[in-house]
């Protein structure tokens, strides 16, 4: 048996409505043996009260993404939890509005992509 099968999988819980995308994200966790589950930005307090995840991605084009990182920061015991947002290159202010709303990390969406397996892990820039 080896050392990755000896306890849970990591947990990432993604917030990604493109579901190509979605797709490709959820086949490198698979790849990378992490642990992970879609949801949309309503359903994310819900299912990090079932479970606390290792991190948290989030498309911060998705509607209201800052709005609900800001609310999840609030949440008692979720001040440390990663968060990790991506966003297109051209769109500084969704990235300056995720970091005031209290995102981990911040990609442009091009360095998330090829670092994906290594910020699904844990291993941020």
């Amino acid at each position: 048996m080896s050392a990755r099968s000896a306890g849970p999988r990591p947990l990432v819980i993604a917030v990604i409505p493109d579901l190509l995308f979605a797709t490709r994200v959820g086949e490198t966790a698979r790849g990378a043996g992490i642990e992970l589950v879609q949801a949309s930005l309503a359903e994310l307090a819900t299912r990090i009260a079932g479970r606390r995840p290792d991190r948290v991605v989030v498309d911060l084009t998705t509607p209201d993404a800052a709005a609900t990182i800001a609310a999840l920061r609030a949440r008692p015991g979720l001040a440390d939890l990663p968060i990790v947002g991506f966003y297109p290159h051209v769109d500084d202010a969704l990235r300056r509005s995720a970091l005031a709303a209290g995102a981990t990390h911040v990609l442009p969406r091009s360095a998330f992509t090829t670092r994906l397996a290594a910020v699904l892990a844990g291993a941020f820039p």
